[in-house]
């Protein structure tokens, strides 16, 4: 049985009681007593309810009517229904101003709907009903979730002589918010047609993406940011090379985030008083002593980002911090994690400044990211040093890794271009890599051999075909080789988007299936699986703020299984989905007990939860009896945000759930490379 303490020990109990009823104090160290976020509006007399529904479902309908509108501008309409839908259903609305807010969204709709049925399109269409703002000008929109059909909000704030017509690829800021409780998505929309926020560059776009409410921008808030990236360029010409990563206290950690993850993709990044991992975080900011699991202390290398410090070595990163914020405790561990891989990070410090941006620090941070601008990010740069552990996060420019002797484990790649007929390659903790360089680039000669050396080992990589110099090498026994496809015996492998742990399905395309209907739930596993799954729903949509995407299970279509992760709730014999794949998982029922490697647990009062290759489409995930990992009590702070558990676990039926766990933790553990019990 795995013990499990998340909500530590309170260092100073007396603070608990001056901390009562404020957010993020000691007060919220107690996993028995955890007050709801979001937290409960006002309650909505019948008719106003009525009026916003109402209006909310004539402009869907209206929406719909559009027939020769395209999918992606008929979201930059609904998003003002969805918005409005959501906060009154979710009771999401915290006073008489923001009932009136929701009103004038509905109206901001309708002209939208208007410009739609005038045939306005794409820029055109999101600068319709834009708001000047002595300057810039704000407008938002809405894009439509890969991940499950959603209507996300952003916000974008333009240069006054941005229009429709404009073909200058423009650079790009992103700002990441900081944490709100009540930030609904209507109250999102409202705020960005007010207000300018914290930069707007001279002839700059700056993207204010909603994340999916307050989760710092992890998960399925981390594939809401780089979506909406994408989408705006279908919008503006955005220039490449100039994407900027840039947020304040929660969105702070976000841009930390962001920055060691993708360091490829950004020109600079600016991150301000946001967490930087977990454990130190919520010792000095929460008085919490968080002491992990074997499993958590691994699956903290996700977002501890003193970790992959490394990554940015090559990104130019200015961290600011108020000199008496307590958050100035993420900025110092991440300079001294730079310093110890022998290179620095430049913190700017706004004096005698609490949590907030100083002017004079906020005139250098905007100078140091101009003059980054002014170069550019390189598309292809001549020298790579790029650390992961995990293969969510593989990628940096022309180098991929598909694959890790160990997950979890600091892998490392040093790249070199030392020639255009020669690369030099040192790898840790790497057994496949793609390299991948574009023609513009100007690095390799893609039409004579290229000596590759790597790890001490010469490889011949013959011309390529056609204008991009691509290789492929793969490790095996010991020795690197060229190969021309990393599966190509067909094994399951951990690989980009297919390497776990469950919190990993949930961020991109999946849909619930839970038991058929008529299933009476009488055993404790069946009462078990029919409060989870409803609790799964229930939090992606007020939590990740999504639309529940629901089969059941003889409605399951062959598109489901090809294009989306499964989510099964149930037992073999509640869910005809989870006997028809059980076959090919890593778990066996004998006599009385679920199986997992040499790991027994009792079958009547415990069931499995894990994610693993679908057997049905290897290409995707199955889920079994899991939603997002981490539960209510995380809510209270961003950095306890992380996954609770790693790829299986056994969970008991009938002991042990709470505001942290589905049950008592019976067993857990990773598969290994090749999708094995370990």
């Amino acid at each position: 049985m795995v013990n499990r303490l998340f909500g530590g020990a309170i260092v100073a109990a007396v603070l608990v009681s001056a901390a009562c009823g404020v957010a993020d104090g000691p007060a919220d160290n107690l996993p028995g007593s955890v007050r709801p976020i979001p937290p409960p509006g006002i309650e909505l007399d019948e008719a106003t309810q009525r009026r916003l529904l109402d209006g909310a479902s004539a402009l869907v309908r209206d929406v719909a009517a559009v027939e020769e509108a395209a999918a992606a501008d008929r979201a930059e309409a609904l998003v003002f229904a969805r918005a409005v839908r959501l906060a009154v259903d979710e009771r999401f609305l915290y006073s008489d101003k923001e009932v009136e807010q929701a009103e004038r969204l509905l109206d901001r709709g309708r002209e939208r709907l208007a410009a739609l049925r005038a045939g306005a399109s794409g820029a055109r269409l999101v600068l319709s009903g834009s708001v000047q703002a002595s300057g810039p000008r704000l407008a938002v929109g809405g894009f439509r979730s890969s991940i499950d059909g959603s209507v996300q909000p952003y916000g974008l704030v333009l240069p006054a002589d941005v229009d429709a017509a404009d073909a200058r690829p423009r650079r790009l800021d992103v700002w990441l918010h900081g944490r709100d409780e009540q930030v609904s998505e209507a109250m999102f929309l409202a705020r960005r047609l007010a207000m300018v926020g914290e930069c707007a560059p001279p002839h700059t776009i700056v993207l204010h993406p909603y994340g999916r409410y307050s989760n710092a921008f992890k998960f399925a808030g981390e594939a809401d940011v780089l979506e909406a990236i994408e989408h705006v360029k279908t919008l503006f010409p955005i220039d490449d090379t100039r994407i900027a990563i840039r947020g304040f206290s929660m969105g702070g950690a976000g841009c930390w985030q962001f920055a060691v993850h993708f360091p490829g993709m950004w020109l600079a990044a600016t991150p301000g008083a946001g967490f930087a991992e977990t454990r130190e975080f919520l010792r000095t900011f929460q008085q919490q002593a968080f002491e992990p699991t074997a499993a958590q202390a691994r699956l903290l290398h996700w977002y501890d980002c003193p970790d992959w410090a490394n990554n940015l070595r090559h990104l130019p990163t200015i961290a600011y911090s108020g000199e008496l914020d307590r958050q100035k405790q993420a900025a110092d561990v991440m300079v001294a994690a730079c310093a110890q891989r022998g290179f620095e990070t430049p913190h700017m410090i706004g004096p005698q400044t609490a949590h907030k941006l100083h002017p004079e620090s906020k005139v250098e941070i905007e100078a140091f990211v101009a003059r980054a601008a002014e170069q550019g990010r390189p598309v292809a740069p001549r020298e790579i040093d790029f650390t992961t552990y995990t293969l969510r996060y593989p990628t940096h420019t022309w180098l991929t890794i598909n694959g890790l002797s160990e997950h979890w484990r600091e892998a490392r790649v040093r790249a070199a271009v030392a020639s255009p007929r020669a690369i030099e390659i040192t790898t840790t903790n790497v057994t496949a890599l793609a390299l991948d360089i574009p023609p513009d680039a100007q690095l390799v000669d893609a039409s004579a051999a290229v000596a590759v050396r790597i790890d001490g080992a010469a490889l011949d990589v013959p011309p390529t075909s056609g204008p991009r110099w691509r290789a492929a090498l793969t490790k095996a026994d010991g020795a690197w080789r060229l190969d021309t496809a990393v599966d190509a015996d067909g094994a399951l492998r951990k690989r980009p988007g297919l390497q776990g742990p469950i919190d990993d399905a949930f961020m991109s395309a999946f849909l619930f299936v839970g038991p058929a209907p008529g299933h009476e739930p009488a055993s404790p596993a069946d009462r078990w699986v029919a409060d989870e799954f409803a609790r799964a729903k229930r939090e992606w949509r007020r939590h990740f703020r999504g639309d529940v995407v629901e089969r059941l299970p003889e409605d399951l279509s062959a598109d489901d299984i090809a294009t989306k992760h499964l989510v099964l709730f149930g037992t073999p014999e509640s869910n005809p989905l989870v006997a028809k794949v059980l076959p090919g998982l890593p778990v066996k029922r004998e006599s009385e007990a679920w199986v997992v490697g040499a790991t027994r647990s009792p079958a009547g009062t415990s069931l499995p939860v894990l994610v693993y290759p679908n057997p049905l489409n290897p290409e995707r995930y199955v889920v079994w009896n899991s939603g997002f990992t981490y539960r209510e009590y995380a809510y209270l702070n961003n950095a306890r945000q992380i996954p609770m558990l790693p790829d299986w676990a056994l969970v008991s039926t009938v002991e042990g759930r709470d505001s942290q766990f589905p049950g008592t933790i019976l067993a857990e553990g990773f598969f290994d490379e090749r999708w094995q019990p370990r």
